[in-house]
């Protein structure tokens, strides 16, 4: 067997990597690649994007770019080679990686993307005019945490113009991704090969999309830091070695008071989420709680804390969100097959067959990078690793498919929050062995997986241009739809009604437009049915009447591009559906420019045009006397729990403080039960009544 303790690493305690040959031609071949990327994207314009096709921006990339993003792979790929790692130059390759991937409609495009990230601007402007939260006018103002601590600091910057926080958050985002995930990597035993591979898979997979502005973008960095400081501060302080190598390395020596402030920085950090976004706390919990059922935590009543405060939160405080909707939230719960098929095949019917391959790229490159990580389970367990922690980072998140199908999105989620534990699974996969025994050293002096990683990182790099900028034809945000909704928010005294061209009037209500940024209590958005057959466009000319008054149609480029790529509406549709509402003596064109056509009733129908109604400011709890006695319990037990916590984290192990914790425990229970018991009250009589 093997020895009961770690055995000292042979030879030399390593050194700081001298500037040979080998390095400087590798630092000036970085920056020969990032010339050959950037050198034709920074002469590219908007006249330049109106040519993209059915693959998305990697249809108008220049062949040089591209050859430049290869030698960004290559060049990170040789470091691989060297005897020993060359931190900055390592660093500076990721660096320039991920500015590469995420930087480029940020250079390119006149107007920052995403329409969501405008609508998001739209929470902002309302919390600074009103200063309150309206749950009644969108389902999001039951979680306002991210738009509330968002608005005070631009009020408290002075800034007002807030496009170019829209333009650059994406990259700003990505690159703080990374602090935390250096973090972690000091929880990993592996090679530092292994390291910076597993880094730079979880760069090279982050297509998802998640990173515009927006609650869950800035939630999964929370997630990111809570899941490092757990793995790397509370863990088993001693790792008992048998016949199989722990996969973890030793815990990080702390004091008490250093873990008193961590365990702090724990719960702040899931208490942020918790009024932030809906689905980040329940993977954090997920995670928390399998850690502490593996072993893999010693924070075993912190789960129970969590627990109760994301329950506490949405069972009191986000009552507008499931009072009355109980199967929009709770439908999909338990119907795993159902929400996956609705979140991978469900999202490939229709539409284009040129741009039906993003989004098998996209299913192609999610499977590779799972299977990967069961690639790297397997490598590590045939070379005698144990590996639990993570495991348990890539498989908790697929526990969201027994939830909802998040409107066809939970597994581009699930995926999200499984690449950490895959991505650096995926590397030790490439390079499963750390050098402890003469079998491993001279098994890594004859090792081919460099090569093999160059090849890996070329397939990411490729799928990541597809699967990322993919549907930049309809994402994208041209400068004439800025301008028009501009008219827009002009004109929308006391409310205006603004329809817009959808496939579908129930499931597809997002609309590619950049709406939603400024008075949102006032302005509607319509989603009204496209007619396949261009010519019968009697249903729009009804649509606007029984809009009533002060309401108009929107015809934008980017709503019709997602129409003819991921409907499959045919090319000559927009022209013919133009030509046919033209001739129609009831309308009239009253805006128009490159990208948008807007169109009115000639004759307003009768009526007064409706006032603002947002709804009673939030957040709205219904109060019975079972309310009052569980919101009392509630924040009882979170103080209890909470002492518990640091109490078992704070004081040396002994008689009394095992006393404490039990007593407190104990004490816990009965509140315990009468949130629970008032909770289980409200959603039967105001869900389900």
């Amino acid at each position: 067997g093997l020895p009961a303790q770690p055995p000292a690493p042979a030879g030399p305690a390593p050194r700081t990597p001298r500037l040979t040959p080998a390095v400087v031609v590798l630092a000036l071949l970085l920056v020969a690649a990032l010339g050959l990327y950037w050198g034709p994207v920074l002469a590219m314009g908007e006249a330049d994007l109106d040519g993209m096709g059915g693959l998305g921006l990697v249809s108008v990339l220049s062949p040089v770019t591209l050859l430049g993003a290869a030698l960004l792979i290559g060049v990170f790929a040789s470091l691989l080679w060297l005897e020993r790692p060359h931190k900055r130059l390592l660093m500076l390759t990721l660096l320039a990686t991920v500015v590469s991937l995420h930087a480029l409609p940020a250079v390119i495009e006149a107007e920052p993307r995403f329409a969501t990230a405008w609508q998001h601007l739209g929470f902002m402007d309302y919390i600074d005019r009103t200063g309150s939260a309206v749950p009644d006018l969108d389902a999001r103002w039951s979680w306002p945490g991210f738009f509330a601590a968002a608005a005070f600091l631009a009020k408290a910057c002075g800034v007002s113009d807030l496009t170019e926080l829209l333009r650059w958050w994406p990259t700003v985002i990505q690159l703080l991704y990374l602090a935390p995930m250096f973090l972690l990597l000091r929880s990993v035993r592996a090679s530092w090969r292994a390291k910076w591979t597993g880094l730079w898979i979880f760069i090279l997979s982050g297509w998802v999309g998640q990173d515009y502005f927006s609650p869950q973008g800035f939630t999964y960095l929370l997630y990111l830091m809570f899941v490092a400081i757990l793995l790397v501060y509370f863990r088993a302080p001693h790792v008992l070695w048998s016949t199989r190598r722990p996969g973890e390395v030793e815990v990080e020596p702390t004091d008490r008071r250093q873990r008193t402030v961590l365990l702090g920085v724990l719960i702040v950090l899931f208490a942020a989420t918790v009024p932030a976004h809906q689905l980040t706390p329940f993977v954090m919990l997920g995670v928390l709680a399998v850690l502490v059922v593996v072993g893999r935590s010693e924070l075993r009543g912190l789960p129970l804390l969590l627990g109760v405060i994301v329950v506490s939160w949405l069972g009191f405080l986000a009552e507008p969100y499931w009072s009355g909707h109980f199967h929009d939230l709770f439908g999909g719960v338990g119907g795993v097959g159902g929400n996956v098929t609705s979140s991978v095949s469900g999202r490939i019917q229709d539409g284009s067959s040129t741009h039906k391959l993003v989004l098998y790229t996209r299913v192609a490159l999610a499977g590779g990078v799972m299977a990967f990580a069961c690639f790297g389970w397997w490598r590590r367990r045939d070379w005698k690793y144990r590996e639990r922690s993570l495991l348990v980072l890539t498989f908790v998140p697929f526990l969201g498919f027994g939830m909802q199908s998040y409107g066809g999105e939970m597994a581009l989620r699930v995926f999200m929050f499984a690449l950490p534990g895959a991505a650096l699974l995926a590397g030790l996969g490439l390079f499963p062995r750390t050098g402890v025994t003469a079998k491993e050293r001279d098994r890594e002096r004859v090792t081919l997986a460099p090569l093999a990683a160059l090849m890996a990182g070329l397939l990411l790099m490729g799928g990541f241009l597809v699967a990322r900028w993919g549907n930049e034809p309809f994402e994208r945000i041209r400068p004439g739809e800025v301008a028009a909704m501009d008219y827009v928010y002009a004109h929308d005294e006391p409310t205006v009604r603004l329809l817009w061209l959808s496939d579908d009037i129930v499931d597809n209500v997002t609309p590619s437009l950049p709406w939603g940024a400024r008075d949102m209590e006032k302005v509607q958005y319509v989603p009204t049915l496209a007619p396949v057959d261009p010519v019968l466009v009697g249903g729009l000319v009804k649509a606007l009447k029984d809009a009533g008054p002060n309401s108009y149609l929107i015809i934008n480029r980017s709503q019709v591009v997602y129409l003819q790529l991921d409907v499959g509406y045919a090319k000559t549709w927009p022209t013919r559906l133009m030509h046919t509402l033209d001739n129609r003596q009831e309308l009239k064109k009253v805006y128009l420019n490159d990208d948008v056509t807007m169109y009115q009733l000639r004759e307003e129908p009768a009526g007064q045009v409706a006032k603002a109604d947002p709804g009673p400011i939030g957040p709205q709890i219904t109060w019975t006397p079972w309310t009052v006695v569980g919101a009392l319990a509630a924040v009882a037990l979170i103080v209890l729990l909470t002492a518990r916590e640091v109490l078992r984290v704070a004081t040396r192990p002994s008689v009394r403080q095992l006393r404490r914790l039990q007593s407190t425990f104990w004490f816990s229970l009965p509140l315990l039960a009468v949130v629970l018991a008032s909770l289980i009250q409200r959603f039967l009589t105001m869900g389900l009544g």
